[in-house]
């Protein structure tokens, strides 16, 4: 499936990344140089790529990852934990289900 994504996490030294795919869905993975196109390309955090992703295992997947435009959604990752609001997780589970707002 062709997707397109920012860049919310890179290492230049492993050639891996997690990806927010377009579709708000599961994280795309970049797992090493054969995930990317051209792997000398410079990519850094805010980056938006276009690439091919396959489900394998609980995972997606990215292969053929290549650059769209740099720095398209710099703040992407910052404005992403600001928003998290974290909820408290009892350690049995009857309480944190009795507890749940939901």
């Amino acid at each position: 499936m062709l997707m397109q994504g920012v860049v919310i996490w890179y290492s230049r030294q492993d050639f891996r990344a997690i990806i927010w795919c377009d579709d708000s869905r599961d994280l795309g993975l970049a797992r090493g140089p054969t995930a990317w196109r051209n792997p000398m390309i410079e990519v850094e955090v805010g980056d938006a790529v276009a690439f091919r992703a396959e489900k394998r295992g609980g995972e997606r997947q990215c292969r053929d990852i290549h650059l769209i435009e740099t720095q398209a959604a710099p703040s992407l990752t910052a404005t992403m934990l600001t928003k998290m609001h974290p909820v408290p997780v009892s350690r049995i589970p009857l309480l944190h289900l009795c507890s749940s707002r939901d």
